[in-house]
């Protein structure tokens, strides 16, 4: 099984885990926390995973012989478009009167599960330089479109954790409703602040630099051997 294979595959799992048990008992009925936990699962772990998992190559064949879902695709992967669309998903079922209308529906918060997860494939494609046909971004062109994509997530968890409870979930003691809830609101916005904006900020960037410095280095390595080998051939006495 190669690398690509296990990426995903893992993918998958996780998108399975978070759909499914316990997270999504626990999320729709207790916890704010987990519920964010879920969402950030489907939206910023799992889809990485299985674009990096894909065979280009057979993606590629495949969307040759669908025309019309490639140049959806590359619409609705353009940066910007990507980026509104994503973070629209995201603020859209965090006002208060929608995710009470998700946490009382099971199909509504399955929908819910699905568009997140399928917003995060929009949002990660211009990262992984999934382009569809377009000129992939540079490296500065994809840091911008991470800080400017990932801010409104954090500038929302920040919101969620100062102020007061937005959310009421059923708890098995009513005695404990206000306390949990605020506390758990307070932890659900930590979640989407660090994790989902600063921890994801800085292990983006960082990996983009890498694979920004490797590719300098190869690219250095494959210059140096041309000219090493334009010298040898000069060099040659000529007969």
């Amino acid at each position: 099984m190669g690398k690509g294979t296990i990426l995903f595959v893992v993918g998958w799992l996780i998108a399975i885990i978070a759909f499914l048990i316990p997270m999504d008992i626990f999320g729709m009925s207790y916890m704010f926390s987990v519920h964010m936990s879920q969402h950030l699962l489907l939206s910023l772990v799992a889809p990485p995973l299985i674009l990096l998992g894909l065979r280009r190559e057979s993606l590629q064949n495949f969307l040759d012989r669908h025309s019309l879902l490639q140049r959806c695709l590359a619409l609705l992967t353009i940066p910007v478009v990507a980026s509104l669309i994503f973070n629209g998903n995201i603020w859209l079922w965090h006002a208060p009167v929608l995710m009470r209308a998700m946490m009382s529906s099971a199909f509504l918060h399955d929908a819910t599960n699905l568009l997140y997860l399928v917003t995060g494939f929009f949002f990660w494609c211009p990262l992984l330089g999934l382009t569809f046909g377009r000129k992939d971004l540079s490296l500065a062109g994809k840091l911008a479109y991470l800080f400017f994509s990932d801010m409104p997530m954090m500038l929302l968890g920040a919101g969620m954790t100062f102020s007061p409870p937005l959310y009421t979930f059923t708890m098995p003691h009513p005695a404990m409703q206000m306390a949990v809830s605020a506390t758990d609101q307070q932890l659900g916005g930590l979640l989407m602040w660090v994790v989902g904006g600063v921890f994801l900020l800085v292990v983006v960037t960082s990996v983009l630099f890498l694979r920004w410095m490797l590719q300098q280095e190869k690219t250095q390595q494959e210059k140096d051997r041309l000219l090493i080998e334009e010298e040898a051939q000069a060099s040659e006495p000529l007969v």
